[in-house]
Parts: structure tokens; sequence; C-alpha cells
């Protein structure tokens, strides 16, 4: 049993140290291996989604004494495996799923009771998936990710902490905003001065600030992340936001279907994470239409310089014209001030009057285009000097000391919101952790459903007998397959068999291209799905588990001598006493005819001894027969005849106890009907007359 990384072989020092630093600890990432999390192991430094399989899966072998080549003996068997892996895994709509289906592999017999427990467990993930509708998940499922934890924000630097001990200060360096300390309450108020918003110790607590500064008295030793920096709680579900709000969608349509469906999640928990989320915007801050008078102020100081130039345009204007239309009537003691020589004055005071008239009625402009509030028009009060100028120009400090307060405004209520989601979602993070861990594992037993539903698949019965028998079966890589009914060794399906219906030892003989290596390919798997608990491709199968299952495909020509040697090594492994299924595809051509007849006639005694279940097509039904002393069934593949467009007819389910011939006879007629002037195909066609 694995209790530490360093019980792995695979994993050195160095692996070791990788894996404390991208796990955080040694616990997380053993149960980061042991639990297959196949996604995050492959983000680590120097690790690939294929070297994370082949890890897990090592681990797995250590932890449970069995691997995947326990099972599959041969490298056909194991291609095989591959392939179905392969196909299954076009199914997932998450690349978890994808990656997580790479550790399903078929146990041995021995592991019966893993076998049952995978069935039971697939079983009901099937039926959920018969209730539920693709075109509706498929969308939400694919926007699902493994949740990222390593989650940082920026230091928030127009918000502080002022501390007044060093133990305060200290404490406040945890949250990620600007920490200032002081060391008298006079140095407060001019640090805060700083900030727009400023969290102090309750020790200062009588000191009275300046209205335009926004301060918390808090217990900074106590204080959560959510009241000081609400961002740094949000940033974990804006990081996953795709992920948690398709995996609460996905959530919601299972639990219509399968109301007990991850009972420990609670419908108000999902409620209240989907609302949070909803606030949020990938950058952890707000989204827009959520409060009315933030998206007023946000629109005011976005409007504010275009509404400032439009009203200076016009002030100008109305001003120039003023000017050029009017006229100075001296009169009375005006005419004793001008002959005094102080004229000045009067034009100073004719202007001034008509400065003031235009730039009132642009503060007017200004306050209703852009609809401020009366703490906001106060600002407008410094946005004209009192002495006259032109051209007419708002003072820029006094329109940046408008901009500050809106800014201030919108950060304070921003403030306000954004703790009171945080405080409500910071209760949430471990709710929505499970939410798309779950939906994640859902998605690795929902891309078998998918898989199962496509082909019709069916759960085996696993019986105690020697055997395999099916009805329906379709071989799942072919387009169009025939359905086969088979029987090899003890079932339920071979009552109508007649002599040797017991038979584990088969020579399945036939025409070519009828369909031999196909019906090897699909007892293959079945077997391999079988034993990893999945259902198989039969409408019903009944099954004695094996304890190894072998798999040799046709051999490309005649070897040389170093070759032949190699292949029979490697069918040596079939000796012993362990229950096994060995399928065997042509090996005559492996060696001459009469060689090779005695020598699967050896293998198939061997089989026959050693109570094992054996497959073997062959040409050479005949000779073999004559050179084995043990009884060995012989099924047969047969071609019927032509149809009308001279295609072989061809009855895909093999006969029992029937020697059927591979119809060179048919091929040659095919050839003759074909050229029916050809006297050379006429003559051989004679010759089986």
């Amino acid at each position: 049993m694995i209790k530490s990384l360093r019980d792995i072989p695979r994993i050195g020092e160095k692996t070791f140290r990788r894996f404390i630093e991208h796990f955080g600890g040694e616990k997380q990432a053993l149960e980061s291996i042991l639990n297959g999390d196949i996604a995050a192991i492959s983000e680590m430094e120097g690790m690939t989604e294929k070297s994370a399989i082949s890890l897990v899966l090592e681990a797995r072998a250590q932890n449970e004494g069995v691997g995947i080549r326990d099972f599959l003996k041969t490298d056909v068997a194991y291609e095989m495996y591959e392939r179905i892996n392969a196909l299954i895994s076009g199914f997932a709509h998450t690349d978890y799923a994808k990656s997580k289906i790479n550790l399903y592999f078929p146990y041995p017999a021995r592991k019966k009771d893993m076998i049952i427990k995978l069935q039971k467990e697939i079983g009901g993930i099937i039926r959920m998936a018969g209730k539920l509708d693709d075109n509706e998940l498929s969308g939400f499922l694919s926007g699902v990710r493994p949740i990222k934890t390593n989650v940082t924000i920026p230091v928030i630097r127009d918000r502080a902490i002022i501390a007044t001990t060093q133990e305060e200060f200290e404490a406040a360096r945890n949250f990620p905003v600007s920490v200032q300390l002081v060391s008298e309450p006079g140095e407060a108020i001019d640090v805060a001065r700083g900030y727009s918003h400023v969290f102090i110790g309750t020790s200062l607590a009588g000191i009275d600030f300046p209205e335009d500064i926004d301060v918390d008295f808090i217990d900074i030793k106590r204080t959560e992340t959510w009241q000081v920096a609400p961002e740094k709680e949000l940033a974990f579900f804006a990081k996953n936001l795709g992920s948690i709000t398709s995996a609460i969608s996905v959530f919601r349509i299972i639990r219509k279907h399968e109301p007990d469906f991850c009972a420990k999640i609670k419908d108000d928990e999902i409620e209240r994470l989907a609302l949070g989320t909803s606030k949020i915007s990938g950058d952890s801050d707000l989204k827009g239409g959520l409060d009315n008078e933030i998206d007023r102020l946000i629109s005011v100081y976005g409007r504010l310089n275009d509404t400032i130039a439009a009203a200076e345009k016009k002030a100008n204007a109305e001003f120039g014209s003023l000017i050029e239309k009017s006229s100075v009537t001296v009169k009375g003691f005006d005419l004793l001030t001008a002959i005094d020589g102080s004229a000045n004055s009067l034009f100073e005071k004719e202007i001034r009057e008509k400065y003031n008239t235009v730039t009132a009625s642009a503060l007017c402009t200004i306050s209703n285009e852009l609809g401020m509030s009366p703490k906001e028009v106060q600002y407008l009060d410094n946005f004209f000097s009192d002495e006259v100028s032109h051209p007419i120009r708002v003072n820029p400090r006094g329109a940046e000391g408008l901009k500050n307060h809106l800014l201030r405004s919108i950060a304070s209520r921003k403030l306000v919101l954004l703790r009171e989601n945080a405080r409500e979602l910071s209760k949430l993070k471990e709710t929505a952790s499970v939410i798309v861990r779950e939906v994640l594992d859902f998605d690795v037993g929902y891309t078998i459903g998918c898989f199962a539903r496509k082909f019709s698949l069916g759960m085996p019965a696993i019986h105690d007998k020697s055997g395999i028998g099916l009805a329906g079966g379709t071989n799942i890589f072919l387009e169009s397959p025939v359905p086969i009914d088979y029987s090899v060794g003890a079932s339920r399906f071979n009552a109508g068999i007649g002599k040797l219906k017991d038979a584990c030892v088969i020579l399945l003989s036939g025409v070519n291209s009828g369909g031999k290596t196909s019906t090897l390919d699909l007892l293959a798997q079945i077997i391999i799905l079988a034993h990893m608990g999945f259902p198989v491709p039969a409408k019903q199968c009944e099954l004695g588990l094996v304890e190894e299952f072998f798999y040799f495909g046709k051999s490309r020509g005649t070897m040389d001598a170093g070759a032949f040697e190699s292949t029979i090594r490697d069918f040596s492994a079939i000796a012993g006493k362990k229950n096994k299924l060995v399928l065997a595809d042509e090996l005559e051509s492996i060696t001459e005819p009469g060689a090779s007849a005695k020598i699967i006639s050896g293998i198939l005694e061997e089989l026959d001894d050693n109570n094992g279940m054996g497959v073997f097509v062959s040409h050479l039904a005949e000779s073999i027969l004559k050179d084995t002393t043990c009884d060995i069934r012989v099924d047969g593949i047969e071609a019927k005849g032509l149809d009308e467009h001279l295609n072989l007819i061809v009855d895909r389910n093999p006969r029992y106890n029937y020697l059927a011939r591979s119809t060179p006879e048919l091929i040659v007629e095919r050839l003759a009907r074909k050229n029916k002037d050809s006297e050379f195909y006429n003559r051989l066609l004679k010759k089986f007359k």
C-alpha cells in the first residue's frame, strides 16, 4: 500500500520536490495521484499528459496489486484495448474525462469484486445518461475545467491598513493592500490622505478624519479577507467563473432527472453560488447593471471630459457674442469716474457681468447634462476662476477634484457591494470546488454512457463457468456491422449446438473476407470491455471471467528462422494452469502449411489440457484435426454463392460443427462470369466441376 510519494518507484527526489511545490504538500499530491487527477498532474513542470497517465497507472498497479498488462498479455491485445479506449474518449465533453478514461483497464478474474462494483457504478450512470439530452448538456459540459486553486491578485494600492503596533503591522501584511505603520494619531491622518479607503485599528477610533477620507475602524488581528480585500476572495471565483457557472448549469439539468445526484450539495447552496457568481466579472470586479448609483457615477465620470469641452465651446461662443453686441453708456457719477481716469473699472464691471452669466450657464449645463447630485454640484464651484479670462477654460484642478470625488464614490460603493458578495461567496468556495469535481467525474461516467448509447451496448452477465456466449453482437469498429450470435465454451447460448457444445477450444474456418477476423475482434472487444466492468457490444451476453487474455494477429508472410523462434516463444506464454482466453488469426503463414498445422495442433492441445479457451482462425482445419489428439470443435463462416451483382453471399454468423471452405470456386466463377469470352477462367472453373 502506497503511503508516501517516495513509495512510488518513478518519483525521485527532484520529482518529489516538484510535486510538493505544485500541490502545496505531500498529502495533496498523493491524493491527486491515487484519485487519478490527470489534469492537475499534467500541469506540473516537466509532466505531460501521457507521463501523468503512466504514473497514475503504475501507482494504482502497486496499490491494487494488479496492472494493465497482467490481463492483456500480448501487444495485439493491448492495441485492441487502446483502440477501444480511443473510441470511448471520443465521446468525452471535457479534457478531464478524455484523460481519465485512460485509467480504466481490464482486471483479471481474481479481481471479480472490483469488476462487479464497476458494473454497478457504470450501469447506474448509463441509466442516468439515458434520461439526459446530450444536446442540452454538451455545451455546458464542454465549459467545465478543473478548478484552479493557485490564485493571486496584485496589491491594491489605493487601499491601506494603518497599523499602530508592530503586531498589527505583521497581521496586516497578510492582506493584498498597502500597509503603513504610524506612531501617533496626527500621522495617521496624513497617511490616510494618500488612499481612497483606509482601515485603522480600533485604538484610533476617537480621531476625526476629514470627510473626503473613507475610514473603517477594525480589529486588524481578527479581521477577515473579505472585509479588507474582497477582491482576493472573489478572485478564486473569477478565475474559475466559466467552470463554476457551466458546472451549475449541468448540476441543475441532472437534478431535474436525478434529484439525489450528489446529495451532499443542497439546492439552496447552488442557488446562492449562482447568484454570487452572476454578480462578478472575470477580473474580480462587479458586473455592470447591478447597482444604479455605481452605473450613474461611472457614466458621469466617463462623460465628464466631453461635457466640459462642449460647455467650454458653448461658453466662449456666447461670451464672444455678448461682447460683440455690447455697448457702454456712461451716466452721472460714472462719467465723473471716467473723467477721473478710472474708465477701466467701468469696462471690467460690464465684462464681468457677462462672464459670470456665461460661466453660470455653463455650470448649469454641465450639471444638467451629467445629472449630478447636490454634493457633486458643489465641486463645480471650483470650475471657473473669479477673474475674467478669455478664452474661457475650466480650471483643471477643479475638474480633477470632481473626478477624484467620483472615483472615491465609485470605489466606496463598490467596496460595500464587493464585501457583501465576498462574504457570501467565501462560505461557498468548497461548494464550488465540489460541484466542479462532481460534474467532471460525472462526465467520465457520462462519456461511457454516451458510448454505450451510441453502440447499443448492454451489461454482460458474469457466471462461474468457462465460456462466453452472445446474441446480437456487433463489432464497434465496423461502420455497418452484421449482428453475430456465437458461443464458445459453456453458456446458455449453446443449447442448440449439438455435439461439442461446451467445447472451449475452437477452429474457425471459412471464406476469405467473410468476417472471421471481425468475429475475433468482436470477441476481443467483449472480453476487454467486460473485464473493465463496462457494457459490451451485444444485445445479450454471458461470460466467465478469465485471468489472462492473449490475442495473436495475422503474421505478415513466412518468417525467417529468428522470427519464427521468437513467435513460438510468444506462444509458450499460454502454457500453465491459469484460466485464459486465446484468440489467434491465421497462424499458418508463420511457416510452411504442414509444419504450421502441427504447431497449431500442439498449441490447441496445450490449451485443452489446461482448461483454457481459444478461438483460432485457420484455413488448415482439416490438417490440424489430423494432428491433434483432443476434441476440437470446428465452426465455419461460408459463402453461399454469388448475388446478381456477382458479390459473395456470406452468412456472417458462424455455423457450429461445420467445416467451411474458403470458396476459391466462387471467386473463379465470378471472374469467369465477368469475363465470358475468357477461355482461361472457364478452364479453371471446369476443374471444380
